[in-house]
């Protein structure tokens, strides 16, 4: 593994605080200045921007390279192939920021006060946690954020006393780059991502639930998240996405509860979402992995349940008419459907 760090050599204000913004990077030559442009067009400049190469084959890690040479708030770290959660893991480890903001090397920002308004927003708040909306980025034309956020009357304040309604509105949801986090909480409770697994990003935010005491809700949405980009790992679903979903799911659902009622409730709506992914893949599986989950499958149906979360909403509004087995292939049929669509909206 080859190390280029070099510290800021900005003077980081009083009080402020200092992020590290970690951007696993692989294979995203066509996107990777825009993510990196974005980034540093922040007026706020207290931060780091941790850039782990992990071992591209195009010319990622030279751009990466041009980068580091002219700004020294990067930190460049090259290493072999270890897949998303590794680079991440390794980019931690090397963090010294107060607060770890994770970002996809193709996906970008959008404005210049993204870290100023988060670092007031901290500094009033002294919050674990930073939620942010995603913009959902098709084309140019094309891009949208649901602003959830405004079916939440308190913004702020005590996490557990909010956590139901985090998660119904999908605000509190399975994704590492919609979050900014305080960087003790994360190394004091190894919360680190597993290695070797598909849609790692649903485990850990499960794990991050029980650790997280206060949060915050930033009003704006600044973060644009590509959507059916050719060659990215959340295009194609492979029948280890789904097995990996499945076993995540069924340890979630296992875990010791806790002493809170209300925290129990929403760990299990927040699996219910996990839960309702696998139904909508469920087509994906060879014939013989059907049958060997199939019985978990089944005995996961109490989830299905109104009031737990958006998705879980609109899946029980077919469940209502369809038998369990006719609603799973209907759907499948849903999801060909809304993945023809991204396809369409992404090239038009």
């Amino acid at each position: 593994m080859f190390f280029c760090i070099k510290m800021t050599e900005d003077s980081i204000k009083k009080g402020d605080i200092f992020f590290s913004i970690i951007v696993p990077v692989y294979n995203v030559e066509d996107y990777l200045r825009q993510c990196l442009d974005s980034i540093l067009s922040q007026t706020f400049r207290n931060y780091q921007i941790i850039l782990v190469n992990d071992g591209s084959t195009d010319s990622s890690f030279r751009i990466c390279q041009d980068y580091k040479q002219k700004y020294s708030s990067i930190v460049l770290i090259d290493k072999e192939n270890g897949g998303l959660s590794d680079a991440r893991n390794t980019g931690l480890i090397a963090a010294e920021g107060d607060y770890i903001i994770f970002s996809d090397s193709d996906d970008y920002w959008v404005g210049n006060d993204a870290l100023q308004n988060i670092n007031d927003l901290i500094k009033e708040s002294n919050a674990d946690l930073i939620i942010h909306e995603e913009t959902r980025f098709f084309s140019p034309t094309d891009a949208k954020c649901k602003y959830n956020q405004k079916f939440i009357k308190n913004k702020k304040g005590n996490f557990e006393a909010e956590i139901l309604d985090l998660v119904y509105y999908d605000l509190y949801a399975a994704s590492a780059w919609d979050k900014v986090i305080r960087r003790t909480i994360l190394l004091d409770n190894e919360l680190f991502f597993t290695v070797g697994r598909k849609s790692e990003d649903i485990e850990w935010t499960a794990k991050l639930m029980y650790h997280i005491q206060t949060f915050s809700i930033y009003s704006k949405s600044f973060y644009f998240y590509r959507q059916a980009r050719k060659g990215s790992i959340t295009t194609t679903i492979t029948e280890k996405n789904i097995t990996d979903v499945h076993l995540m799911v069924k340890n979630g659902l296992n875990e010791k509860p806790v002493h809170s009622v209300i925290m129990n409730q929403a760990v299990e709506n927040y699996w219910a979402c996990s839960y309702v992914v696998i139904l909508k893949d469920f087509y994906v599986l060879s014939s013989k992995m059907k049958k060997q989950i199939w019985n978990d499958v089944v005995s996961w149906k109490y989830l299905l349940k109104t009031g737990r979360n958006l998705k879980v909403d609109k899946v029980m509004g077919f469940y209502r008419f369809l038998p369990f087995r006719v609603m799973i292939f209907f759907l499948n049929g849903y999801r060909i459907k809304t993945l023809l669509s991204k396809k369409y909206r992404a090239i038009k």
